[in-house]
């Protein structure tokens, strides 16, 4: 951090540094640094501590930018930035403000925004297990090794969903898995596959798992892992996943074993369902790649 401090104030740029206070302190931490002027926050970490931030920039009149330094960071890995730190840093010195949508989800009484993914579904359970304990001994093999044993052994509990596209049309469906995207991949073993969803855009991807056959999950993680997963619409009758965009999405409680339906945002836990995504639009100026001018904000 004082490399990267020290690189800021040689371009010119006044730089305070602040280590966060405590688990959830961030967002807060922000809040303060741009009531006392500062006109840009920093994300200095993985995908919690920017998570944790974007709580206290979004819908502010600062920017906020990312430095990656913790096991993942998916947001600055689709802002095409460097693993390395101090790379990374003079990236971002030549990166330029834009005003961009941000997700929003409201679950268990709470609302938070969200940059990178939110869901309901086994990709919540499999965060939910995989505890930062297993991560330090394994890294992403042994996060992924979890998925592989969800995969095979996971009850999918199917919930109600009503969905509202942007030209305010109405749909009923019931879904085992649901991930509203925001960014174009994920990155690691599934850079390859790609949705539709970016971060211009004024929509959300949803994309819904509808078969809880462990042959038709095996199957399309196998084309996510390669990129050929095939994008079929919500209205194909025997879709087994599903896209769509749209600017709203309710996931309801089933009448049944709703406590073991998990939610998540950008990798953090917000509690069970019923659940409530929806875009927000010009919510957060972040700073990106000038190239981005050049890509469709649309859908």
């Amino acid at each position: 951090m004082r490399r990267i401090a020290e690189l800021f104030r040689r371009a010119g740029v006044e730089v305070l540094v602040q280590s966060t206070r405590a688990r959830g302190s961030a967002g807060e931490q922000a809040r303060e640094a741009i009531g006392s002027g500062c006109d840009a926050v920093f994300a200095c970490g993985g995908d919690g501590t920017v998570f944790e931030v974007l709580q206290g920039v979004a819908e502010s009149t600062a920017m906020m930018g990312v430095i990656p330094l913790g096991t993942g960071n998916v947001l600055a890995h689709d802002l095409g930035m460097a693993g390395r730190p101090e790379r990374a840093a003079e990236q971002a010195l030549n990166f330029t403000p834009h005003t961009i949508s941000l997700g929003r989800i409201e679950a268990a009484g709470r609302t938070r925004f969200f940059t990178v993914a939110a869901g309901v579904g086994v990709h919540a359970e499999l965060i939910y297990r995989a505890n930062a304990r297993a991560k330090q001994r394994g890294g992403y093999l042994a996060y992924y090794a979890h998925g592989a044993r969800l995969l095979f052994r996971h009850a999918f509990v199917p919930f109600p969903v009503e969905i509202t596209t942007a030209d305010d049309k109405v749909i009923h469906t019931t879904s085992l898995e649901l991930v509203a995207m925001r960014v174009r991949s994920f990155g690691g073993p599934l850079r390859n596959w790609r949705p539709g969803s970016s971060l211009l855009s004024t929509e959300l991807r949803l994309v819904l798992l509808r078969n809880a056959s462990r042959a038709h999950m095996l199957r399309y993680t196998l084309q996510a892992l390669t990129g050929i997963a095939p994008f079929d619409e919500l209205n194909t009758p025997d879709a087994d996943l599903s896209f769509v965009f749209a600017k709203s999405v309710n996931c309801l409680a089933p009448e049944l074993r709703a406590s073991e339906l998990r939610v998540q945002a950008d990798g953090e836990m917000l509690g069970p369902s019923p659940t409530k995504i929806s875009i927000i639009p010009r919510a957060l100026t972040l700073l990106m790649p000038a190239a981005a001018e050049g890509e469709s904000a649309g859908t």
